[in-house]
């Protein structure tokens, strides 16, 4: 079993594989960004933003303007009038401007359906999860965008 493990470990290590999240070769930073609207995507956005600011050295310097919104609704209520199945929607519409001038205008939407949970903290923990994942899916367009022009 350690054999296998470790020729497993040295084709790992040698093939040059690196996750594609963690690669370091960016050639854009974010000099200024500018969050407007739901305080909680904010928070992610920013922290996530954070990474990106510190090189200003980088060749595509790039300014951004966010407003994120985020919309919760109930799909569907049971018999007794309990929700049974909500959405949770997170909109984030972005202003990407390169050297004072205004390359971009885009709107980004996230939408997932889900049960309800009669535990109420766990419902709200829930919530702040898929909250997260989808903040994330956002931001990983968003990188894809810049990191292409």
């Amino acid at each position: 079993m350690k054999k296998i493990f470790l020729i497993l470990f040295f084709f790992t290590l040698s093939c040059g594989y690196t996750p594609i999240n963690q690669s370091s070769n960016n050639n854009y930073s974010i000099t200024n960004f500018e969050l407007n609207g739901e305080n909680q995507i904010n928070k992610i956005i920013k922290k996530n933003f954070d990474r990106y600011s510190s090189d200003n050295n980088k060749e595509n310097q790039f300014q951004i303007i966010l407003s994120s919104q985020l919309l919760k609704q109930t799909n569907s209520k049971s018999e007794t009038g309990k929700n049974s199945t909500l959405s949770l929607k997170i909109s984030v519409n972005a202003e990407i401007f390169k050297a004072e001038k205004n390359i971009k205008k885009l709107n980004f939407e996230e939408v997932i359906n889900y049960n309800s949970l009669d535990n109420k903290f766990e419902l709200k923990q829930y919530e702040n999860i898929l909250i997260k994942d989808l903040t994330k899916k956002i931001l990983e367009r968003i990188h894809f965008i810049l990191s292409t022009n």
